[in-house]
């Protein structure tokens, strides 16, 4: 058998990754788990007496499944890869319903899928999907992503559907009254009830 990379030290630096990739300060995944700082710390530094119960409630906090990636790490991958084809080939009908798609299945994994920013070159897109990543965190009490949490507010209002068809001032007014904070925050306009699919 070769070297083992599953040692104390190795897992300790994933679980220190992804507490970060995920928003967590160690004091944050510490209360999570009803534990102090310094053994998030010492956990993280790779200390071979860290208890083994609380690592175990550390790494369900951090949704990690032994071994490997969650199907939810897969399943955000793959959103991020979707809307990064997508919107390549300019198929902003299908951006639509990917966002709702999105939105519906980081609702159901009680938190937000994408961890990392999807590459995509449409700004106001970019915008929308870091809004739509902090409505979810709210709405799941979960911490907001890095990527998310540094989006910038669209300098132009961003109506998603404008990409597709003309939008009247009629419906941008009801589509304003109806945004969540965290995406007027960011001057992206969606309606609440359009990004929850059945």
């Amino acid at each position: 058998m070769g070297t083992n990379s599953f040692t104390a030290d190795a897992l300790g630096g994933k679980i220190r990754d992804r507490r970060r990739m995920l928003g967590y300060t160690q004091q944050a995944l510490a209360d999570a788990i009803g534990t102090s700082r310094k053994f998030i710390v010492e956990l993280e530094a790779g200390k071979d007496s860290a208890s083994l119960g609380l690592a175990l409630r550390a790494l369900e906090k951090l949704d990690f499944d032994a071994p490997g990636a969650t199907s939810e790490d897969i399943q955000g991958e793959n959103f991020a890869r979707e809307f990064e084809k997508t919107l390549e080939a300019g198929d902003y009908e299908f951006a639509l319903r990917l966002i709702g798609e999105y939105a519906s299945a980081s609702l159901r994994a009680r938190r937000a899928l994408m961890f990392t920013a999807p590459c995509v070159k449409d700004t106001e897109y970019l915008t929308a999907l870091g809004a739509i990543t902090r409505w979810v965190a709210r709405k799941t009490g979960t911490p907001v992503p890095q990527w998310a949490r540094s989006i910038r507010p669209s300098a132009a209002p961003v109506f998603l559907s404008e990409k597709l068809y003309p939008v009247g001032d009629r419906m941008k007014n009801l589509i304003r009254k109806e945004t969540p904070p965290e995406m007027e925050t960011l001057n992206v306009w969606i309606r609440e009830r359009d990004l929850v699919s059945a």
